[in-house]
């Protein structure tokens, strides 16, 4: 599938550190850092802007509904930011990162999905800047994974998870449910997951054993009589 449907990095997935960004500039200073805090925000944007003291007063209930919603929904991202999960949130970030564009509700992008070719075999899932379309000297990051089974109580109509081949997985969410049905349809159905231990199915009983021949002399379908009386009796001998 060619399509490219518009999505986003799960905003329950944790932020990564700002030296691992691909593109990102160098660490803030203490005295930014310091800045940055809600509440010297609050002061600064107070006498000038009431609408960004207010953003800032607000920013610590902001997280905490964040963290009530990673409770709710489990978590987003399974993995180190080595393996195959976290380069692809990575790359993510790096695409606004580049652009010098921090997003706050999770970094979102095109993604283009391909089923795989075998029965069972692994598609995979190209990330593309949600700028540029139709360019095809934007940047893009491709990675082999397939549909995660994600559990129950935490399926959502817009969520869609990508497992690996390592093992790590992420959550994405879509715009819309149709988008998120699309990209489940490109990349096919979610492979199943056998549970360890389950004794394996029964095999089918063995074919019973032919009949064995009849002895020579017998006639077929007629089974063999008593042998002949040598004449030996329990407590006789031969006369």
């Amino acid at each position: 599938m060619d399509e490219e449907i518009p999505g986003r990095l799960s905003p329950y997935v944790r932020r990564p550190e700002r030296g691992l960004l691909p593109g990102s500039p160098a660490p803030l200073p203490l005295r930014r850092r310091i800045g940055g805090f809600f509440l010297f925000r609050f002061l600064a944007a107070l006498p000038d802007d009431l609408a960004d003291a207010v953003a800032a007063l607000l920013d610590p209930f902001e997280r905490a509904a964040r963290l009530a919603g990673r409770l709710l929904h489990g978590p987003a991202l399974r993995g180190a930011w080595s393996s195959g999960a976290g380069r692809f949130a990575l790359a993510l970030h790096g695409f606004h990162w580049t652009r010098w564009q921090a997003e706050t509700a999770g970094p979102g992008g095109m993604f283009t999905a391909r089923r795989g070719d075998g029965p069972g075999a692994a598609g995979t899932v190209t990330a593309r800047p949600p700028w540029g379309r139709g360019d095809p000297a934007r940047g893009a990051h491709t990675s082999a994974c397939a549909l995660r089974r994600v559990p129950r109580l935490r399926r959502r109509p817009a969520r869609v998870d990508l497992v690996f081949a390592d093992g790590s997985w992420l959550a994405l969410r879509m715009d819309t449910r149709a988008d998120a049905a699309r990209l489940r349809a490109a990349l096919g159905p979610a492979r199943s997951t056998a549970v360890p231990g389950a004794a394996p199915a029964s095999a089918p009983p063995p074919a019973s054993a032919p009949a064995s021949a009849p002895p020579p002399g017998c006639p077929p379908g007629q089974a063999p009589g008593p042998g002949p009386d040598i004449g030996v009796r329990a407590g006789r001998g031969t006369p």
